[in-house]
């Protein structure tokens, strides 16, 4: 099992949002977007689905960007 969030953004209603997923989920039984699809609790067949579904648009998932600070 694999523990990782990952970073939703879009709009909504013309409203931009950014929310973190903390997803939980077995690498050799789905990838990430299957496990997103899963969070939302929802038969979709692809990301670009599930946007559709809850009315996101101009919505893409990514990774979390994290910065070492160099001293």
């Amino acid at each position: 099992m694999i523990k990782e969030t990952v970073i939703i953004e879009g709009s909504v209603r013309g409203m931009k949002f950014s929310k973190p997923v903390l997803l939980q989920y077995n690498p050799s039984e789905e990838n990430v977007e299957e496990a997103i699809i899963k969070f939302f609790d929802s038969h979709a067949n692809s990301f670009e689905e599930l946007a559709v579904q809850r009315g996101w648009r101009d919505s893409y998932w990514t990774f979390p960007q994290y910065y070492e600070l160099v001293i």
